[in-house]
């Protein structure tokens, strides 16, 4: 008789287990997030069939770029609006760039690097591709 008693309050336990509700409280900030925005052109008309723009941010650390985060636009027509949510993780020390690339049939066609500083909030920032043509 001990065995059912015993198996039967294992079963209300576990039961009750499953039906308690957890509150969810939502403690993550985006206060300190920074939303960078912006434009990405160029002056130039690169047909969009074969283009793929890159664009990425990275933090500046002894003089390398460790990237943070990237995107990248296939057969695309500039102008494009691009957008990164950066944490403070990402951004290490503050000192970030912002590189943009523009390829026409697998070759770099068109760049730009635009310094850019961590700051929590949104900051648009535009960026206008350099042809690489001599």
């Amino acid at each position: 008789m001990k065995k059912p008693l015993w198996s039967g309050l294992v079963f209300l336990v576990a039961l009750s287990g499953c039906s308690q509700s957890i509150s969810n409280t939502d403690t993550f900030s985006k206060k300190s997030q920074a939303q960078v925005y912006g434009w990405i052109s160029i002056d130039d008309y690169f047909s969009p069939v074969v283009t793929k723009v890159e664009v990425d941010m990275c933090q500046v650390v002894d003089n390398r770029c460790l990237t943070s985060a990237e995107q990248e636009y296939e057969g695309v027509q500039l102008p494009i609006q691009y957008s990164f949510l950066i944490s403070p993780l990402q951004a290490g020390d503050g000192n970030m760039k912002i590189r943009a690339r523009l390829l026409d049939k697998g070759s770099v066609v068109a760049q730009s690097l635009v310094e850019y500083h961590f700051e929590p909030g949104e900051k648009r920032v535009d960026i206008v591709l350099s042809s690489t043509k001599n």
